[in-house]
């Protein structure tokens, strides 16, 4: 009984205190942010990279999509860098008005596509780094040269282009709780937004300074920690959107978050190998907290298990548990924007109990990936499709 005890007391202090975290910046995500009204303002050059890994299906749609941006033609190029797509496909994009370049490597990693991109590109202000399948708005290129002026990084809002099941409707509640804890509520306390991966821009110096230095499938995890060393701030543009196909099968879903989440195992350990104290810098400390691989719905099934198990025990025990239950659960119900409280979302809560199994299977895969030191990229196959 006291084992279970000291147990019990050492997992409910820590499930607070990351509740706590995710509560506090959900909070913090409601402060009013002061726009800075930029004054003489200049068309920066941009240089659009998509990086195309076996995406024959969507990535002609996505560029004839960001074609269609109302910046002068003369400021912006998009780059198209194609691994192992088919040759009907690139023959497709070379017919297009944009710099295509053929990828031949061995092991294919997005951090080398990036790389060799950089390596062919001269004169930039910034860069733009975009996954095959998003697409933006015909204004996004004249808002992101508003607010990077004087801005070496920024994150765009990504969210979801698609909710045509309930795993993707759930994913893409789970990005927008990203959004508002790791991004609104971290800018608006003069914190650093964490990047996502797609949608990032950065000054083009600096990114082709530092993006030889990324090794791993986990690239944007890399160049974050990079910023963070090096104290430069990672703005977020709350209202400048990237639309982002949202996974829709379950089996992909396990894919794509073993990898996500090995990615997460990955960032911790180098940021743990390699911390130095003269680097310190509140930026540097939030991210040894946000990066240590314990996520929400372990967190969130844990707490489950430990109300039914306490329950068991003593109802004492039990008590807390449910109070922090509902602490966290009505700190997530904040942070989702009000729009995507619809019809079809409360419908899929019924199906949340499938969606906590399919992650527990995507967390073992992640583990057996750790363990087989597993370093292959495992794309996200991207077709939509309605769930039988």
């Amino acid at each position: 009984m006291n084992f279970f005890l000291i147990i019990d007391i050492i997992l409910f202090t820590i499930v607070t205190l990351f509740t706590a975290y995710d509560f506090f910046f959900t909070l913090a995500s409601f402060i009013p942010k002061k726009k800075n009204i930029q004054s003489n303002i200049k068309q920066q050059s941009f240089a659009i990279i998509y990086v195309a890994y076996k995406e024959d299906k969507i990535i002609i749609e996505s560029i004839e999509n960001f074609l269609c941006q109302d910046y002068p033609k003369d400021k912006y190029q998009v780059i198209v860098v194609s691994d192992q797509m088919q040759d009907s496909t690139n023959q497709a994009l070379s017919q297009l008005p944009i710099k295509l370049i053929i990828a031949n490597f061995e092991q294919s990693m997005k951090h080398k596509s990036l790389t060799l991109a950089l390596e062919n590109l001269r004169n930039f202000d910034k860069v733009i780094i975009m996954d095959a399948d998003n697409i933006t708005d015909i204004n996004f290129l004249s808002r992101i040269n508003e607010v990077t002026q004087n801005c070496k990084a920024l994150q765009t809002h990504r969210t979801k282009k698609n909710d045509n099941t309930s795993i993707a409707i759930w994913d893409g509640i789970a990005e927008e709780i990203n959004n508002t804890v790791f991004r609104k509520g971290h800018i608006n306390i003069g914190l650093s937004a964490a990047l996502i991966g797609s949608g990032m821009v950065f000054d083009f110096t600096w990114l082709k300074q530092n993006m030889k230095q990324c090794y791993t499938f986990a690239e944007d995890k890399e160049l974050e920690l990079l910023l963070a060393t090096q104290n430069v701030f990672v703005d977020y543009a709350n209202d400048i959107y990237v639309y982002d196909e949202k996974t829709s099968q379950k089996e992909i879903l396990v894919r794509q978050r073993s990898r996500w989440f090995h990615a997460q195992i990955l960032a911790f350990i180098s940021l743990i190998k390699n911390f130095n104290f003269k680097k310190f810098n509140f930026n540097y400390i939030d991210k040894c907290i946000q990066w240590i691989p314990f996520p929400r719905p372990l967190r969130l099934i844990l707490i489950i298990l430990l109300i039914l198990i306490s329950g068991l025990i003593s109802h004492s025990l039990a008590v807390k548990w449910c109070y922090l239950g509902i602490g966290t659960t009505l700190t997530y119900l904040l942070a989702i924007p009000k729009s995507m409280y619809t019809k079809d979302f409360m419908i899929s809560i019924f199906k949340l109990p499938l969606l906590f199994i399919v992650l527990i299977k995507s967390y073992i895969a992640s583990l057996y990936r750790v363990r087989n030191n597993d370093m292959r990229f495992n794309n996200t196959p991207h077709s939509i499709t309605k769930d039988e």
